[in-house]
């Protein structure tokens, strides 16, 4: 009878792809209007970042499975972050938009456009709200104790920094149409160095859970081998980092090109993570 005590690590099944694409399109808008900020981009580019966030809304809605039953995930903002993660978009996509319709024309009339105070607050509100939406994700995922390959500090700062990476190249990728030449040559740049900082994060990130437990060793090693391993070599390493990195560096006409494959590395980031979860089994007393 001893086998049917015997309790193997397991993989969690729960979240897949729409999760994946919803915590995507989340940290992609929210890490894109704080380029916006940024770098002072034309505003369409921070209504496509409100557009992609309330896509991800969308998306999120879908797996739930009930969308009627979804305000239920806003009442408990004291111990979720799955609450604070809604209440957080619901603000970022109220005060996001009323910080960028003033510069459409047929938004001029409203109040705060003639008041640069009242403007700049609300700018600096948006942007906090937008850093929210970008690293929330990384804390519902590290306030899992169960699955120690995601319940790390670092957790939350790879998820921010993997949102302004998508980001970027969502700006490379739509560059060619908008950008002068001097603001060009400092989004590129500027896409270089979150690239190499991604990639030491990663590294940073994977070397630390190796050393852990049991459970993370395993999420490591399942990360690393079969078929995950190599959508996460070739996917979020080689296409995602590696190549766009010499694109930007070495290729400035393919900045574009290299844009749509950060973006593609970024969705792939979020459904390897997610994929590699393994649970800690319960001990048998």
């Amino acid at each position: 009878m001893a086998h049917e005590f015997n309790v193997e690590l397991t993989s969690q099944q729960e979240w897949s792809w729409l999760v994946a694409i919803d915590l995507f399109l989340a940290g992609l808008g929210g890490g894109l209007f704080l380029l916006f900020q940024l770098f002072n981009l034309p505003p369409s580019v921070g209504l496509l970042s409100l557009t992609l966030v309330f896509l991800g809304g969308l998306i999120l809605l879908a797996e739930l499975g009930h969308p009627l039953r979804a305000w239920r995930a806003i009442c408990k903002p004291r111990t979720s972050w799955i609450s604070r993660g809604v209440i957080f978009v619901l603000l970022f996509m109220i005060c996001g938009f009323l910080s960028i319709a003033f510069a459409f024309d047929s938004l001029s009339w409203l109040p705060w456009a003639s008041d640069g105070y009242a403007a700049r607050i609300l700018w600096m509100i948006a942007g906090v709200l937008a850093f929210l939406v970008t690293i929330y994700p990384g804390f519902v995922l590290s306030a899992s104790p169960s699955i120690p390959f995601w319940n790390s500090p670092l957790l939350p700062i790879l998820f921010f920094s993997y949102s302004v990476l998508g980001a970027s190249g969502v700006v490379l990728l739509i560059s060619p149409w908008f950008s002068p030449d001097s603001q060009a040559h400092g989004i590129i740049f500027f896409a270089s160095v979150v690239i190499v900082a991604n990639l030491i994060m990663l590294v940073t990130y994977l070397l630390t859970l190796k050393g852990s437990n049991l459970a993370a060793k395993q999420a490591v090693k399942v990360l690393n081998e079969g078929a995950l391993g190599w959508l996460f070599k070739l996917g979020v390493i080689l296409l995602g980092m590696v190549i766009p990195l010499v694109m930007v560096l070495w290729i400035p006409s393919a900045v574009a090109l290299a844009g749509g494959f950060i973006l593609m590395g970024g969705l792939l980031f979020r459904y390897c993570v997610l994929k590699a979860g393994v649970y800690v089994p319960f001990p048998l007393t």
